[in-house]
């Protein structure tokens, strides 16, 4: 069967001596592994290039799936929005597989989910056509969690610690995992923006390092299965 779907590249990783296996996140059917064949052959390959599979670039894809199950076999791919600033930039790259590497430790639905989809869109869109940019990773790692279930509680967000256990602002250090002071207030101040007001906040490299580790952590807790991304010193080394 022949399926035709908008995707967002997570990962290539080899397959034999000339494909890849290509995992996506795709608009139709959420999480998708595709064969993608002859396309790091020696000879030219007139259907794929390696540069349409870097993390996080958008395509359509035409595959096939046989009927008796197994991974699904591309067929024509194609980039549908272009980007100008992010294969070129070190800083969006990095940010880009870095996300990436998030996206496959915590999707895990075969499923639509159109509303993350289109949220990951503008999400790239406004990564590629702003200058700005050292703010987007953490505002994206905040959004996220609203797709995945594990939003933080904000009921009670002018109490002075945030309990990372439980996801929600508290009065007393009830815990272990209860944060104070300046990296509560600036995940406060992530918690109420919007994509264009991130260049209005002022905060440090050592400061937005302290605040994605607490991200991390609050990833740890909330979402089976979260590993640990391996890019994230790169990201930290970039934006220091």
């Amino acid at each position: 069967m022949e399926q035709s779907t908008q995707a967002i590249v997570l990962h290539a990783t080899k397959y034999g001596e000339t494909s890849v296996i290509l995992n996506a996140y795709t608009q139709q059917s959420g999480l998708r592994a595709y064969v993608v064949k002859g396309v790091r052959s020696a000879k030219r390959n007139k259907t794929f290039s390696m540069g349409m599979f870097q993390p996080l670039t958008q395509l359509e894809l035409v595959a096939f799936t046989p009927k008796r199950g197994g991974l699904s076999i591309l067929k024509l791919a194609k980039i549908t929005h272009p980007y100008n600033t992010i294969s070129t930039e070190i800083s969006k790259s990095s940010i880009c597989i870095f996300l990436a590497e998030v996206l496959r430790s915590v999707l895990k639905e075969e499923e639509e989910n159109a509303s993350l989809y289109h949220f990951l869109q503008h999400a790239l869109v406004w990564l590629d056509t702003h200058d700005k940019i050292a703010n987007v990773h953490i505002h994206i790692l905040i959004q996220l969690t609203k797709y995945l279930g594990v939003y933080p509680d904000i009921s009670n967000i002018s109490q002075p610690y945030f309990d990372v256990q439980n996801g929600q602002f508290c009065q007393y250090a009830n815990s272990k995992d209860c944060v104070s002071g300046e990296e509560v207030m600036l995940l406060k101040i992530y918690l109420g923006m919007k994509f264009d007001m991130l260049d209005t906040i002022s905060a440090t490299s050592e400061q937005r390092r302290t605040l994605v580790m607490l991200l991390m952590q609050y990833y740890q807790l909330h979402v089976q299965s979260f590993r640990m991304p391996k890019s994230l010193d790169v990201l930290y080394e970039v934006f220091s």
